[in-house]
């Protein structure tokens, strides 16, 4: 069965303007990133509509912080935009982290499936795993996080 993934609100706290790392003069470069942290730039393709929000979360290294126990490090709600969605989210020191997301198309604040636990809507992780039965495997998303900003590509998958 799948499991959903928990995505709250916001990030709170200041923002400031950030050039994307190797992708300067793009328009995307201008988005705003926590001044706290290290920062991780996430580009979603292949986002169907531009319709409700999509929900990110990270987690820590660490079984108490997969996805599937539900504790986060930082999570962000952003408007859907068709296509790509850029955003960036911080990790608050250098290590391992991994990324779970979903696009809530209708939303409604929650993951939805069938009555199967098929997901409804689309959804997505750091490294792109294969899709198969149930979450992917915690060595599957992980990545790492140093020094300097890192940059993410997730395809977000619709069944």
């Amino acid at each position: 069965m799948w499991r959903a993934c928990t995505i709250a609100t916001a990030l709170a706290g200041l923002s400031v303007m950030v050039p994307i790392a190797g992708d300067p003069g793009r328009a995307e470069a201008t988005q705003t990133c926590e001044i706290s942290g290290l920062p991780i730039w996430i580009t979603i393709e292949k986002v169907r509509s531009s319709n409700g929000t999509i929900k990110v979360e990270l987690y820590g290294s660490g079984a108490q912080n997969e996805p599937k126990k539900g504790k986060k490090v930082a999570r962000t709600r952003v408007k859907a935009q068709q296509g790509e969605t850029k955003l960036c989210l911080n990790a608050p020191s250098e290590g391992t982290y991994s990324i779970a997301l979903y696009h809530d198309e209708n939303d409604n604040k929650k993951f939805d499936r069938n009555f199967l636990g098929i997901p409804r809507e689309g959804f997505g992780f750091s490294n792109n795993p294969p899709v198969r039965l149930g979450m992917p495997e915690q060595k599957e998303i992980r990545f790492k996080v140093e020094h300097m900003a890192t940059n993410l590509l997730i395809s977000i998958v619709y069944l």
